[in-house]
């Protein structure tokens, strides 16, 4: 019986998809799966727009061949110019002037639409692992660089199909992991820097010659001071944290980019709030395909993931209390109420049925009573008819028992009198029969 008993008490075994799923939707697991989206999205690109880039590089080529013919073309232009007769200064620089404008014209437009890099058979590829990979994150955590973007009508749909499914994912994570950083940063300040002002306070609670109460003995989150699951930490720890990241965002893209200290600074700043101008890319560090490259591109991937969890944790501290001690300001100049008037209105227009507050006067000109007078003189009423009804059921028990006595004295009574007969019967007949003679005299004297 035991043995059944206890094998009813152990809980029925998951399946392997349910364990699965609780692993990817852990915390590991989700950086997993979010890697995987991620790396999967980057080679999705790459595939989709090799053959495009290949095009374009062709055109580039054959662009560059064309500005190397109008090279020509211009030198053998103004030589012409040069050994032509009655030409004079003036004239030549004129023509040479409105001739190198084409030329610039030229030289520019092959710039900006075929990436023209002044050579024919050098390409500065766009989708590589390295940027394909920096295009998904952006897209996930919707920064949107612009650095590089989809040109075919294929990429551009999986563009739009890829971020409403890797977005979700991204802010999924990055809401577990800013819960934990949230938590234990709440807990560390809690049971770390308050913990002089717990130990103060347990001193005095103990008294003199008593035992004060450990901190370890406490039950965290649940603790009689200062509670941890509602402590909140100041405004100023969560800048100071902020400033801590940026900082240290500038250092390392400072020295990795090649930018100033000031502008690494302020990249990691519109990097983590999820502005994302594009002015200032990340990608000069990690270009080529070394192991150190390979490094500063995972660095800079997981410092953009866990500083968007961090400023997100903060801006999230510092706006409850900003919330907080805002309302405690309304609150107390009478723009709001609080909850305590509330509950006090609340509680004087409540009715037994409910019912909305009454008028003031009638149409007769008479104020009706309140909800709460009523209610107080119906218990008056109620109260007073119990009296009634008590000193009714005395008054007749009283009744009651002053008829029983009577009763009884009647009863005592008649049995007296009854008592004196029946002994003139008992003692003979003789009183009956002088009686009898007396009255047999007088008839017949009569």
């Amino acid at each position: 019986m035991s043995s059944q008993s206890a094998a009813g008490v152990h809980e029925k075994p998951k399946s392997l998809c349910t364990l699965i799923l609780q692993f990817l939707f852990g915390h590991v697991g989700l950086f997993l799966l979010v890697s995987a989206v991620a790396v999967l999205g980057a080679l999705a690109f790459m595939e989709l727009e090799k053959e495009n880039e290949h095009h374009r590089y062709l055109m580039k080529q054959n662009k560059a061949k064309d500005l190397a013919d109008a090279y020509n073309y211009i030198s053998s232009y103004l030589w012409h110019y040069q050994v032509k007769p009655n030409m004079t200064f003036d004239k030549w620089q004129k023509e040479v002037n409105k001739k190198l404008k084409v030329l610039e014209t030229f030289v520019s437009d092959a710039v900006t639409t075929y990436n023209y890099d002044g050579t024919v058979e050098g390409w500065n590829y766009d989708w590589t692992l390295s940027k394909s990979l920096l295009f998904t994150i952006s897209i996930m955590t919707t920064i949107g660089y612009g650095h590089i973007f989809p040109r075919t009508f294929g990429g551009q749909m999986f563009t739009i199909g890829y971020a409403m499914i890797g977005t979700p994912l991204l802010l999924v994570f990055l809401g577990r992991i800013g819960s934990g950083m949230s938590d234990s940063f709440r807990y560390i300040y809690s049971r770390c820097i308050c913990r002089w002002c717990r130990t103060r306070r347990y001193q005095n609670e103990a008294g003199m010659g008593q035992r004060r109460k450990r901190l370890w003995e406490d039950d965290v989150g649940k603790e009689d001071y200062m509670p941890t699951d509602q402590v909140q930490v100041p405004i100023v720890i969560t800048m100071i944290m902020i400033a801590l990241c940026l900082i240290l965002g500038a250092v390392i893209f400072s020295n990795w980019e090649d930018w100033s200290l000031s502008s690494a600074g302020y990249f990691s700043f519109v990097t983590l709030t999820t502005i994302g101008f594009g002015d200032m890319v990340p990608g000069n560090s990690f270009l080529d395909d070394s192991n150190m490259a390979t490094f500063k591109m995972g660095v800079t991937i997981i410092y953009c993931l866990f500083g968007m969890s961090l400023i997100s944790m903060c801006i999230q501290m510092m706006q409850d209390q900003i919330v907080g001690k805002v309302r405690w300001v309304a609150e107390e100049t009478g723009l709001v109420d609080s909850e305590a008037r509330q509950q006090q209105r609340v509680r004087a227009r409540r009715t037994r049925a409910g019912a909305v507050p009454e008028t003031k006067e009638d149409l007769f000109g008479y104020r009706p009573l309140s909800s709460e007078n009523r209610r107080r003189r119906r218990q008056k009423k109620d109260k007073n008819g119990d009296k009634d009804e008590r000193k009714e059921k005395e008054r007749r028990e009283g009744e009651e028992k002053k008829d029983r006595e009577e009763d009884a004295e009647e009863k005592r009574d008649g049995g007296a009198e009854q008592e004196p007969k029946s002994d003139g019967k008992a003692k003979g007949g003789q009183p009956d029969e002088a009686l009898s003679d007396e009255e047999d005299m007088l008839f017949n004297m009569a």
